[in-house]
């Protein structure tokens, strides 16, 4: 008797322990998230259990592509309609929600800029879908130390003075580029180009 009395506490325990775990992580870590993120004056969208904006941004998408594009330079409501919506509503500097992860959204060029050159390690890139990393071993998944060592390592072909030594050559590519389309919209009354 004082065997099963002993296993029923310690099902009840372990029970109450895993619930106490679920509702930390479904609920309670991310209303605080949202709570500390709003406390430094960040807005954003309310957090909702488990899937967080992922509805809103299917249902965006979905709209957004199935209206046939305008000839404007205005695409980013088009390719990015949900945080498009979401930095007209909050601002330049809001969130949402990412399942049970808050992501933050930054549209300010200086932010921008030290969040990309972080070489501390505070700012953590999303997660990404393993495919993606067996595809692509780039310095934009790349995380630390090794992210801070390839990016020293590139820094150099991008500074000012080689890329004004590159412009003739763009000028050039650009030229011909535009010859070719030139040439296909000529020998044809009209004619459709994937850029």
């Amino acid at each position: 008797m004082d065997c099963f009395v002993l296993v029923t506490t310690s099902l009840v325990f372990i029970l109450l322990c895993g619930v106490a775990k679920l509702s930390y992580s479904i609920w309670l870590k991310p209303k605080w998230q949202q709570r500390l993120l709003k406390q430094q004056g960040i807005r954003g969208r309310a957090y909702n259990l488990l899937v967080g904006d992922m509805k809103e941004f299917i249902k965006q998408i979905t709209e957004a592509w199935s209206k046939p594009i305008t000839l404007c330079h205005q695409i980013v409501p088009r390719v990015d309609p949900f945080t498009h919506d979401n930095v007209q509503k909050y601002g330049k500097i809001s969130f949402c929600w990412t399942g049970t992860r808050p992501r933050l959204i930054i549209k300010d060029p200086e932010l921008m800029k030290e969040v990309l050159a972080n070489k501390q390690g505070h700012f953590q890139k999303p997660p990404l879908n393993p495919i993606i990393l067996v595809l692509c071993r780039g310095i934009t998944t790349l995380e630390g130390e090794q992210w801070s060592k390839r990016r020293r390592l590139i820094n150099p072909a991008f500074h000012l003075e080689k890329l004004k030594g590159m412009i003739p050559r763009f000028s050039v590519s650009c030229g011909q580029m535009i010859e070719q389309w030139k040439e296909m919209a000529t020998s044809q009354s009209s004619c459709e180009i994937d850029v």
